[in-house]
């Protein structure tokens, strides 16, 4: 049986959901209609009860690359709850390769976060930790081996009525 809502959200301001609203409302950018604090807050509660009702499944990447160089290639990997994080790369070879990138966090299927990098032959990697109301986790994204394969670890956690969290680390594709 699902916990109930004001059990599961005990200790959440109320306001995290206005604030995480703002941010997905922002990401979109007039792409579709605005979200509210609350049809954000009841997709949230609807898939922490659903994950709790069902057991939570193991992290799994549900999108991950073609490995083509020279073109937007996008991935997703589901993490835990209502958890995922995403990203894109676009990959330009050679010894001294470069790779422009995005990596960012969703809130059911919202993002909620994002940031904007490039990689590089000398720094092929890079770490983000990020706290936001309902969500935690660590972020880490690269570019490894000679076959240069992108790979994204950390963890992820979702609050409900305690932190649940899920670790996860995958090689979403390679460029060589």
């Amino acid at each position: 049986m699902a916990t109930d809502p004001s059990t599961g959200l005990q200790g959440i301001d109320p306001g995290v959901w206005k604030q995480l609203a703002q941010a997905v409302n922002e990401y979109q950018k007039g792409s579709g209609p605005c979200t509210t604090a609350e049809e954000l807050k009841q997709h949230y509660i609807a898939e922490a009860q659903r994950f709790e009702d069902q057991g939570v499944a193991p992290p799994e990447a549900t999108q991950s690359l073609s490995g083509e160089t020279g073109k937007w290639d996008p991935w997703e990997i589901r993490v835990i709850g209502p958890v995922s994080v995403y990203g894109g790369i676009e990959f330009s070879g050679g010894e001294n390769w470069v790779a422009r990138a995005e990596a960012g966090i969703k809130l059911s299927g919202k993002v909620i976060w994002s940031e904007g990098f490039n990689l590089n032959s000398k720094m092929n990697s890079i770490n983000w930790e990020k706290s936001l109301g309902v969500v935690w986790g660590k972020l880490s994204v690269g570019i490894h081996g000679d076959d240069k394969c992108l790979t994204v670890s950390g963890e992820g956690c979702y609050w409900w009525g305690k932190w649940h969290c899920a670790s996860f680390n995958e090689t979403l594709g390679c460029f060589a």
